[in-house]
């Protein structure tokens, strides 16, 4: 791959179709260690690339060490794809005016590049206009228009404007969850119910074997997104 298609020594990498991790630098299926399902952007599976090696026949190959640190696989090292239709760098590595946050739980704003004084949270679904970015070790930051920080991480942040649902209107009686998974019901709301939406997330974030089904958060808990159910009506 090009130069600029390869990812740094000890920076990080996550998959964004289905890949696997092998223990040999052949891929052979007998070698499979580990299976990692397509995933949400904002739950990729990802890597620290520790070094390089190439196949048999030449073809380069990221030798890793999985950081999912709420999976299964948490820790596993081996070899995989360093194809840039699969692999990529986690960090944004060019500049953008507009970032919108899609992390749950937001990004957030701090007074410096190591990311250390913190100032406030931005929430998902906000805009950030921001100016310039920089390096910090092997990963970016953004530099607001104050001159402060956030995170170039592309689980995190995405570039451009990124339309957040606000609100949703029932068009099926569904029930309500106390959990992403949908696996305790503590309401059933009627059809024509309108929702104000609080943020989206998916179920299983950490299952390295299924993409997860999008979810609503909205006041009391989870509800389904899909379509056949909930319209967004703004």
């Amino acid at each position: 791959p090009e130069p600029s298609k390869i990812v740094h020594k000890n920076a990080a990498a996550y998959a964004i179709k289905k890949i696997y991790l092998y223990s040999n630098k052949d891929f052979t299926k007998s070698e499979r260690i580990a299976t990692y399902a397509k995933k949400p952007r904002i739950n990729r599976p990802m890597f620290v690339v520790t070094g390089y090696a190439h196949s048999s026949n030449g073809t380069l190959r990221y030798k890793v060490r999985d950081v999912n640190h709420h999976s299964k696989t948490a820790g596993k090292t081996g070899y995989i794809t360093a194809n840039w239709n699969y692999v990529r760098p986690v960090y944004y590595q060019s500049h953008h005016q507009t970032l919108t946050v899609i992390n749950p739980r937001g990004v957030n704003e701090y007074t410096n590049k190591n990311l250390t004084g913190k100032v406030k949270n931005f929430k998902q679904g906000q805009k950030i206009k921001v100016k310039s970015f920089v390096t910090h070790n092997l990963t970016t930051r953004y530099v607001l228009t104050n001159g402060h920080y956030i995170t170039g991480n592309r689980k995190l942040v995405i570039a451009g404007d990124f339309k957040q649902p606000r609100k949703v209107k029932v068009v099926k009686s569904i029930y309500r969850y106390n959990h992403a998974n949908l696996t305790k019901r503590n309401k059933q709301i009627k059809k024509g119910t309108i929702l104000k939406i609080k943020k989206w997330e998916y179920s299983n974030p950490y299952s390295m074997s299924s993409f997860g089904a999008k979810r609503y958060v909205v006041a009391g808990g989870y509800i389904t997104a899909n379509k056949n159910f909930v319209k967004v009506i703004k």
